[in-house]
């Protein structure tokens, strides 16, 4: 009986063990992976391509939306519309190959033309992440071709304008059907108070 006690205690934490490790059920990391792009192919897939120093980081929204906006001060524009202050989103989480950039350093980025955020308050915004081809450094390829300066401004705040049009054009809009209505209204009840025969 001594002997088989050791065992018995032995296949009781092996089980024990087993089935704690099943319950936990502990669920895979998915890592980014990208395929080898070339600046040439990446420059071709591209809306726009800049060389800038990152100058602010921001982390926007929770959940499936998450992203983080990079802000970069632009010296030089390879193709595309750029601001001298041009905002870049990227996925939050490093899993999703977001880009995760440290302020101070100079990018050669590639992004693409997309939309951010839902009704009202979607805009236009330039997007990348690590599949793009992004070089971190302030040496742009050749093949590139000669750069020129970037637009003045920045880029949110051209997207701020735009929303502030897009919401007085749909107040405009709003109130011009109210005056309509209360116009109609008005009509109908002036042809029933002056209709021929009616005493006035």
């Amino acid at each position: 009986m001594s002997r088989l006690a050791p065992r018995l205690l032995a296949l009781v934490a092996a089980v024990v063990l087993g089935l704690l490790g099943a319950a936990s059920n502990p669920q895979p990391a998915f890592a980014c992976e990208c395929s080898p792009i070339t600046p040439t192919r990446a420059a071709r897939q591209a809306d726009a391509v800049f060389r800038g120093t990152v100058t602010a980081l921001r982390k926007v929204d929770r959940g499936d939306g998450a992203r983080t906006d990079i802000r970069f001060a632009v010296d030089a524009v390879y193709k595309g519309s750029v601001y001298a202050e041009q905002v870049v989103a990227t996925p939050r989480e490093s899993t999703e190959c977001g880009l995760t950039p440290q302020l101070g350093t100079t990018w050669v980025i590639f992004s693409i033309q997309g939309v951010e955020g839902s009704g009202d308050d979607a805009v236009a915004r330039l997007i990348t992440d690590n599949c793009r081809g992004n070089l971190p450094t302030a040496n742009a390829p050749r093949v590139l071709g000669t750069p020129r300066v970037p637009m003045a401004g920045a880029s949110d705040r051209e997207e701020r304008a735009t929303g502030a049009d897009r919401t007085i054009t749909r107040g405009l809009a709003i109130g011009g059907i109210a005056l309509l209505t209360v116009g109609a209204i008005a009509v109908a009840g002036l042809a029933v108070l002056w209709r021929p025969g009616r005493a006035r």
